[in-house]
């Protein structure tokens, strides 16, 4: 590590050291007495759930059967918050409550007193135990939302005493919050504490000076953490959607109470949508980059829905770090930047120039994403460049990571060292439209600048590219194997073609494009595709293997073939032909050259 990384790392672990110390400090004896409230006397408004309800979980609850995080768990009668796992993704989404909404989809008299009961246990449990993990703000926010939009139909019917008694929690929680919401984590989970307050100033009767000051902090917050191009800082852009499932609803309460809202939070909302437009492929799924898997196609619509200024999808999100081609039915979203802040890089991955495609209804090319669940257990795989459809040297990820040292546990994220330069351009040439990136996260081990080179045509039938390794230092070039990636989904198949240059890839519903190379042998390898909510699965990737001392540059294409469908002419079936392949006009290029 070069010193002036370790000295970055250094004043980020003593910067993490501080916020947590502080953290204990504000949870403690001294502040206590702070948290004690009387409590509203009601909820006047209660917030939208965005996040669509299933009320067959209820039943599932009901019988005491609670599966978060991939693993179901019966509580066999007791309250599910005296249970201990060493799950801690379980015990986090149990104490976050968002599984309240589906308590509330189901809109019956048992579900709701089982809701109100649920809350009321964990008041009897955990709701003075602030230093423990449940009080974390990260996991107290959520459910401080959560039981602000779902408590008061939960306990309609309830006794006086069992309202007053949640009351004076969500008071009490409020209160905490106002304390410890500078002190959370850096990134998302602050935001979100800071939303969770705008909702209980709203959500309670508070004063208006209470309503200006908690607008005042997440005004500033969103300022600092979401980009003009409405990405978010931690370039994760799940994040655009979580944070947007709190967002709208919260300017929708804002004009339910007749008041104001920041204009930076209108704002942002309207950027933010179009950067979720941005980040979404043609056929409707979310690009994977950063952290962010699997998503969840019916959030992801309620979101879009609620674009009343019909904010436009920008064609590039440079502040965020991404481009995105576009012809015809075909998409490509490319990742041309690197975290200019460790601390909220939590998610980044060393994808750096990896690239996805999708056409018509399918996505051909992708990186492999994150399991929604024990991503404790696969992040170390995930977050290499070796799963991301691009370019690797020496077997090695482009951006480096802590290890599991005493020392790098007191960081606020894993990524120790990102490229540092990183650069990107965009023009149109003759039908195609072109992006041009590179980045040094190589410079250092191997003297080498990646530069990548790709071209949609204008009808989306054609994507080319060609990537280059361009010597900076010529005493530290080595003969480093390279391997050029092309992740494919796991419905995907894939065939090499009899001529070696060319692989057919094609989708279960007749869509298939040609991957074809003649500047270095190409192989269908296995790959691994993390995202969705199972356990990863095996799936296929294209592999060009090189070295440094032969290629320096190493040009490859992908061409849409098209379907062969058979359409009335003149009462006949007739069949369509197939577009020609490209590699004949490789070798041709090849031999003029």
């Amino acid at each position: 590590m070069r010193a002036p990384d370790s000295l970055t790392t250094g004043v980020l672990a003593v910067s993490e050291l501080w916020r947590r110390s502080a953290r204990h400090i504000k949870s403690g004896p001294l502040y206590r007495w702070r948290f004690a409230s009387a409590g509203p006397t009601k909820i006047i408004h209660a917030p939208i759930d965005l996040r669509p309800g299933e009320p067959e979980l209820a039943r599932d609850y009901y019988a005491g059967l609670f599966n978060f995080a991939g693993e179901p768990i019966n509580t066999n009668g007791r309250s599910p918050f005296s249970l201990e796992t060493s799950n801690t993704e379980w015990m986090d989404q149990l104490h976050k409550f968002q599984w309240l909404r589906h308590l509330h989809t189901a809109d019956n008299e048992l579900a709701r007193s089982n809701g109100a009961a649920f809350i009321s246990d964990w008041i009897d449990l955990w709701g003075n135990r602030y230093q423990s993990t449940p009080w974390n703000s990260e996991i107290l926010s959520p459910r401080l939302i959560a039981w602000l939009s779902h408590g008061p139909n939960l306990f309609h019917n309830s006794s006086q005493q069992g309202v007053k008694k949640f009351y004076k929690s969500v008071a009490q929680q409020s209160r905490y919050l106002q304390y410890n919401a500078q002190h959370t984590r850096d990134g998302y989970p602050r935001l979100i504490s800071y939303i969770a307050l705008v909702f209980s100033s709203l959500c309670i009767q508070s004063s208006q000076k209470l309503i200006h000051t908690a607008g005042k902090d997440l005004s500033r917050e969103i300022s600092r953490q979401i980009l003009p191009d409405g990405g978010h800082i931690s370039r994760n852009p799940r994040v655009l959607i979580d944070l947007l499932a709190d967002l709208i609803p919260l300017k929708i309460l804002y004009q339910e109470r007749k008041h104001p809202a920041p204009p930076e939070l209108l704002a942002a909302i309207d950027r933010m949508i179009g950067a979720v437009e941005f980040f979404k492929h043609h056929n409707k799924e979310f690009a994977q980059f950063n952290g962010t898997g699997q998503t969840t196609a019916a959030v992801l619509s309620q979101i879009l829905a609620r674009n009343e200024t019909k904010v436009p999808a920008p064609i590039s999100a440079s502040h965020s770090g991404y481009e995105k081609l576009k012809g015809g039915q075909t998409t490509v979203i490319i990742d041309t930047g690197s975290p200019t802040n460790k601390a909220t890089a939590n998610d980044a991955m060393a994808g750096t120039l990896s690239f996805e495609l999708a056409s018509d209804q399918t996505r051909f090319i992708t990186n492999c994403g994150v399991p929604e669940f024990n991503r404790r257990n696969y992040i170390q795989f995930a977050r290499a460049t070796a799963a991301h459809s691009t370019a690797t040297i020496g077997d090695t990820s482009s951006s480096r990571y802590a290890g599991d040292s005493w020392f790098h546990k007191f960081l606020p994220s894993a990524l120790v060292m990102p490229p540092k330069n990183v650069v990107s351009s965009r023009e149109t040439v003759d039908g195609f439209t072109q992006v041009t990136a590179s980045h040094d996260g190589y410079e250092s081990s191997f003297g080498i600048i990646h530069e990548r080179q790709l071209l949609l045509s204008n009808d989306g039938a054609r994507f080319n590219g060609i990537d280059r390794f361009l010597s900076s230092d010529s005493r530290k070039r080595s003969d480093a194997a390279v391997a050029i990636r092309f992740h494919l989904p796991p419905q995907l198949s894939a065939s090499l073609l009899s001529s070696g240059y060319s692989i057919l890839v094609a989708s279960p519903n007749g869509d298939a494009w040609t991957f074809s190379c003649v500047d270095a042998p190409i192989n269908l390898e296995e790959s691994i595709y993390f995202s969705g909510p199972s356990q990863p699965r095996k799936s296929e990737q294209i592999v060009i293997h090189a070295n440094l001392t032969e290629h320096s540059e190493i040009r490859w294409t992908l061409e849409r073939r098209a379907q062969k469908k058979k359409t009335l002419k003149r009462g006949a079936a007739v069949e369509s032909s197939e577009a020609p392949d490209l590699l004949d006009a490789l070798i041709n290029n090849e031999q003029e050259a």
